[in-house]
């Protein structure tokens, strides 16, 4: 991003209109295409930038009210070092976040990207084109809270980098390796080295028709859990490439479950198994 503006001694620019800085910020919040071609992305909220420095993703620019930050704010950028600091304007500032509350410090980081690394009894989440944000979000908190080993999404789906993805986790969405795969091809070759690695790996899909419910099944060996589209379900190619579907029984009117409250009943049984 080129820039004409200069630098003060705080290596700080003071960005009081819609220049090209403020710009390249409200893209990084809201396009897709852009934070991919500029291998940088937006948080906001402190839970998630204090993650994001824990977890080793790289500082690029801190983004605070050209009123100034708290003493611990100024602690905390002088403790991890941007290449360069934006201070906004109140109005500039509010108009980025768009929080009731805006956050004290927004930044921008480098972009990183995350693979799923498998344990010595892996536990993966396969999403299958999830379409909301915040479900995304919060399966990633339940994912962190009960040690899933990381979370793959597939096909056309929300976007994992989305800030509203990163602030639907709460601080998680670091701790938790979320990885993109597009094609099944490449979830088969995946399918088939895990099962090499683990012979008594189980793929499992979850419906509201499966075949065991969710208390009869073992839930205690390598597990690959397959969690559907919030309006369509799981596609036909995991229902043909699974080993079992996988139900939660349920009373009431309800006919299913919010996706991210879905998943994470699957996650609390799988951790209990495991650890109870």
């Amino acid at each position: 991003m080129k820039n004409t503006i200069k630098k003060n001694e705080l290596n700080e620019i003071r960005v009081s209109k819609k220049n090209n800085i403020f710009q390249h910020i409200v893209v990084l919040k809201t396009n897709r295409y852009k934070r991919f071609q500029n291998k940088e992305i937006f948080i906001e909220g402190i839970h998630n930038i204090k993650s994001a420095v824990k977890y080793g993703w790289k500082i690029k620019n801190w983004i605070y009210s050209d009123k100034g930050l708290s003493e611990w704010g100024k602690n905390f950028i002088n403790q991890n070092k941007a290449e360069l600091n934006y201070s906004l304007s109140e109005d500039l500032l509010n108009e980025i976040s768009g929080r009731t509350d805006t956050s004290e410090l927004m930044a921008i980081f480098e972009m990183k990207e995350m693979m799923v690394r498998l344990s010595e009894k892996p536990f993966v989440i396969i999403c299958d084109r999830p379409s909301k944000k915040g479900n995304l979000g919060s399966i990633i908190r339940s994912a962190d809270a009960f040690r899933c080993d990381g979370i793959i999404v597939t096909g056309h789906s929300v976007d994992i980098y989305d800030p509203d993805v990163i602030g639907a986790s709460m601080g998680s969405y670091f701790a938790v390796n979320t990885q993109k795969v597009d094609d099944n091809d490449s979830l088969l070759r995946l399918f088939s080295e895990w099962k090499k690695q683990y012979p008594d790996l189980r793929i499992i899909a979850t419906t509201e028709e499966g075949e065991k419910s969710i208390r009869a099944s073992q839930l205690n060996l390598p597990i690959v859990l397959l969690m559907g589209n919030e309006a369509e379900g799981l596609s036909k190619f995991f229902m043909q490439n699974c080993d079992y579907t996988v139900k939660i029984p349920m009373g009431g009117e309800a006919s299913s479950l919010n996706l991210a409250c879905a998943t994470s009943i699957f996650l609390y049984e799988i951790f209990a198994q495991r650890n109870f």
